[in-house]
Order: C-alpha cells, then sequence, then structure tokens
C-alpha cells in the first residue's frame, strides 16, 4: 500500500517537469501575415508600361517584362516575350480586318469562304515583324538579379500592305474583295503612304 502512494506523487512529478521544458533553436520563425501585412514586393514599373494607345490607329503595341540573373538575358526575354504579344496583336488585326471584308460581301459562298480563311492562315503563319521598334526600355535591380521592361510598336500600315499583297497574290478573292468599301479603302491607304514614301 506505501509503494503504491509513492509512485503517484513520483509520476506526477516527472509529468509536470516534462510539461515546463523549453526548447531553444537559436532563431525565430514568424508566420506570414495575411489580410493586414504586405503580400510581397511591389514591383515598381515605368507610367509607360500600362498606358494604352487608344488614340493611335497607325500602329500596334505591345509590352512586357521578364526577370533573369543575367543582364543581357532578362533584356532578350523581354524582347521575345513582347514579339510574341505583337504576333498576336497582328493575327487579332488581320483577323478583324477579313471578318470586315466577309460581312461587306454579304452571304459568301464555299469557295470565297474558304480563299479568306486560307488567306488569314498565310498572314498569321508568316508573321513579319520587320519594321519593329523599340519605343521604351528600362531595367531595374530586383533582389539578386534584373528586371527589364520593354514596349514595342509596329507600324499597322506595313501590316495592311502585307495583307494587300496576300489578297494580290490570290486572283479569285481579289475580284471577290475588289468591289467592297474596306477593300478599297485599304488600297487608297496603302497608296497614299507609298506616294509619301516616293515624295
Amino acid at each position: 500500500m506505501n509503494k503504491n502512494l509513492l509512485l503517484i506523487p513520483l509520476v506526477f512529478a516527472i509529468a509536470s517537469g516534462c510539461s515546463s521544458m523549453k526548447y531553444d533553436t537559436g532563431f525565430e520563425f514568424k508566420a506570414p501575415e495575411f489580410g493586414g501585412g504586405d503580400q510581397g514586393d511591389e514591383v515598381n514599373y515605368p507610367d509607360w508600361y500600362n498606358e494604352l494607345e487608344d488614340d493611335d490607329n497607325d500602329n500596334l503595341y505591345s509590352v512586357a517584362t521578364e526577370f533573369s540573373n543575367d543582364f543581357q538575358f532578362a533584356v532578350d526575354k523581354a524582347m521575345l516575350s513582347a514579339k510574341r504579344e505583337l504576333a498576336s496583336n497582328f493575327s487579332s488585326h488581320v483577323e478583324a480586318m477579313m471578318k470586315d471584308f466577309t460581312s461587306e460581301l454579304g452571304d459568301v459562298n464555299v469557295s470565297t469562304a474558304n480563299d479568306i480563311n486560307r488567306t488569314t492562315k498565310l498572314l498569321v503563319s508568316r508573321v513579319n515583324l520587320v519594321g519593329v521598334q523599340r519605343t521604351d526600355f528600362k531595367v531595374v535591380h530586383e533582389k539578386a538579379g534584373y528586371r527589364a521592361f520593354v514596349k514595342l510598336k509596329y507600324s499597322s500600315n506595313l501590316s495592311n500592305k502585307l495583307i494587300l499583297e496576300q489578297i494580290n497574290r490570290n486572283a479569285k478573292l481579289k475580284n471577290k474583295l475588289e468591289s467592297t468599301e474596306k477593300f478599297k479603302e485599304l488600297e487608297d491607304s496603302i497608296n497614299l503612304i507609298e506616294q509619301g514614301d516616293n515624295v
């Protein structure tokens, strides 16, 4: 009976001693704060980066930003991304113009629809970005590397010229489109540009 009474306080003493032990790991961990705290470093981008060129109908624009530990690689990546976006803008420009031609022709037959689709695909697959200009450019230090910001401009006059050349190669499509107002506007705008270049 006495042995049992002695064991109970001993077990209690060991249990209470364990609960008060503290371990010092040598570093302090602070859990991230959500809601009230910062969600991360803010990227300080240039003012021109998100400016939309709504008032400029003569050009197509694209912007891009890329990060790298290497300065030149950051620039190269940003240029490539901006050109990829510009190619996408060019594709949208071509498709919108071809839809205008289609709607102006009215009920097009299967042959004409196929010609328009074929021409659109050819133009999109042969995106010629010769004449692209870099209008804005900035590189900033970010953490252990560099972040490059790029803005490119491509003249829609050049893209319109490419569209006209492709249509002229397709005699059947050209005959169909020549009667439309949009085609005449396209031709007139290209002729004005060429006359200005020759002056």
